[in-house]
């Protein structure tokens, strides 16, 4: 019986430690956990936020790339000269990581020749 409350007791400390470790060295999304999430699904020549708003602070960003051509996302915030660019996307990948968005205005377009002339750009607030 003390061998099972060992063997039990031990099994719980390596699932903590393993879970301590994930969340440390590699799930960008135990980080935002309290945050907010955003998707933008990339298709010919659209940007579609499954939010227009969200609250400032860490954001779990998912980008699809739902079109048939590659598309990416870029991020800036107001108007500022920095961006934030995430990786191009080939038809039917996606792309998770986390953000820090601060309060104000972000536009958001796909930066490959031409997209954003033909209408792959949307605005999104972030509020406190």
């Amino acid at each position: 019986m003390r061998r099972r409350a060992a063997f039990a007791a031990v099994a719980a400390a390596l699932v903590l430690a393993a879970t301590a470790a994930s969340a440390s060295f590699g799930d960008v999304r135990a980080h935002a956990a309290a945050g907010s999430d955003l998707q933008v699904t990339l298709v010919e020549y659209r940007l579609m936020l499954s939010e227009a708003v969200v609250k400032a602070g860490p954001v779990n960003l998912e980008a699809i790339d739902s079109g048939m051509d590659p598309h990416d996302l870029d991020l800036r915030h107001g108007r500022s000269t920095a961006v934030t660019a995430e990786p191009q996307l080939e038809s039917g990948q996606r792309w998770d990581g986390v953000v820090d968005l601060r309060p104000g205005t972000y536009h958001l377009w796909c930066s490959l020749p031409g997209h954003w002339k033909l209408g792959m750009h949307a605005i999104l607030r972030v509020v406190r």
